[in-house]
Formats: C-alpha cells, structure tokens, sequence
C-alpha cells in the first residue's frame, strides 16, 4: 500500500497554552500544521486514511452564524445554481487568458507571473501551463449539482473528515483535495457576505478582498488533480506579500489572483 507524506491537517480549530488560535501555526483559530518535510519527521499520513478539508477562510473576522438557514442561502436551489454557473463561466475564462498569456510568454505575461510568484524563467510557465488546463478541465466540469452545504455529513461524504461543517467562522467553501473524481465543493456560510465578482468601487479590475468568484477558483486549485494548493499565505493582500516565499506557487490565493490578473 503506498504511503504519502502531506502537510498537516487543514481547518482544525485547536487550543494551545495562549488559547484558540495561540498555537503557532494558526490564523483566526484556523490550524495549519507544519508540513513533514524532506527530512521526515513526522509521520506520514497513510492513503487510506482520510484528510481534513481544504478550505477558504476569509482573513477579517466574521460574524457568528446562528445556525439558522436563511432562504437566500439555498445551495440547492435554482438561483444558486444560475450563480455559480455565472462563476464558472467567468472562471474559465479567466483561465483562459492566462493559459493564452503563458502560451504567448511575451513580456507582460512574464512581468505577471513575476508579480506574484517572483520568477519570469521558463520554469514557471512549465509549472503553471499544466495546472491552466486542469482550473480550466475542472471549471468545464462543474454543475450545479457540484455544490453542496459545508455539513459535517457532506464533508464525510466526499472523503474527509467532519470538521466542524457550518458553524466553523469565516469560512467561506471547503473542498476535499482527494475528492479527484466528484470535485464536490461545500458552500460555507461566510460565501454570502463576500461580493460575486470582487471588483474595486466603481471600477472592472478587481481588488484585493475575497469575492464569490476568487473563492470558487481557490476551490478548484485545491484538488490533487489540479494544483495541490496550500493555504500557506490566507488572503490576496496576504499573498501579495509573500511573493518572494518558495511557497507562494503553490499557494491557493496566488494562483487565483493570478489567475484573476489581479495587480
């Protein structure tokens, strides 16, 4: 049976000597341990076993859900569904010009992977192109029946642990890395308080705060099929600042930004 070794869990609230969130690896009470790295030490998770969640946590504070389902929040409705078909197509699009861009490799397409992953060299455009084509294969994929409430059930159901499922703050969607067959995507109720396309006030180019449609390719790259992102930096204006970091090419809000054309 093969074994892996992958970064620690992903989305556990845990409580350490300066309390929720004082554990030195967590953000917002979001616990992202270390991973095990080269040298092994720690142990390796074993294929079989079942992994925590990926998922999209908003950096500011958000507000406490009450448990109670509003009817706009209808992930299985009608208009849900026209919304997050709305995303995909503008995703995939998206995707697109910068597949484009990295075909074409011309200066501005340089000058944008240097931005946010600090390289221009050919190496960059080999890493990315392939995980273009999967952002774009998965998107084309998705349906509405893709989209599911951020329950401890449907966590489970698409090969991973619990977690705390709904009433886990700021949390906007979560996916299930190893769920490369399905690519199910639970809607988290922090995913209603953000904007649908996230451009800055008056304006068609996008800021740096999180938006419906940021969230929905953050998603995407997550899955091992795609790009096995991180979390390593949370946050676009986080990202933005960690560029220079070995981690950033990995990390699930520099590709979206970068897939955004974000500046």
């Amino acid at each position: 049976m093969p074994v892996f070794k992958v970064p620690g869990p992903i989305g556990v609230n845990v409580s350490g000597s300066m309390g929720l969130g004082g554990d030195p690896f967590a953000v917002n009470g979001i616990h992202q341990a270390p991973s095990c790295g080269s040298n092994g030490g720690c142990d390796p998770y074993h294929a079989t076993q079942p992994h925590h969640m990926a998922h999209k946590q908003s950096p500011l504070d958000a507000p406490e859900w009450d448990g109670v389902v509003n009817i706009c929040y209808d992930v299985k409705g009608k208009q849900f569904g026209e919304l997050m078909m709305s995303l995909r197509d503008s995703a995939i699009s998206y995707a697109q010009d910068r597949r484009a861009e990295l075909s074409r490799w011309d200066e501005m397409s340089k000058a944008r992977t240097k931005s946010w992953f600090n390289s221009s060299s050919d190496e960059i455009r080999d890493y990315l192109l392939p995980i273009m084509d999967s952002v774009i294969r998965v998107l084309k994929s998705l349906t509405p029946q893709n989209f599911e409430y951020d329950t401890q059930e449907n966590r489970m159901g698409s090969g991973c642990l619990p977690g705390q499922g709904l009433v886990l703050t700021g949390v906007l969607a979560a996916v299930c890395p190893t769920d490369i067959v399905s690519h199910r995507i639970t809607i988290n109720m922090g995913f209603f308080e953000v904007p649908k396309m996230g451009y800055s006030y008056g304006r068609t180019d996008f800021g740096q705060k999180d938006s419906q449609l940021l969230t929905l390719i953050h998603e995407v790259t997550h899955f091992y099929d795609v790009a096995s992102s991180t979390d390593s930096f949370n946050g676009v204006f986080n990202a933005s600042q960690n560029v220079s970091n070995a981690k950033a090419k990995m990390n699930a809000d520099s590709l979206a930004a970068y897939i955004l054309g974000i500046d």
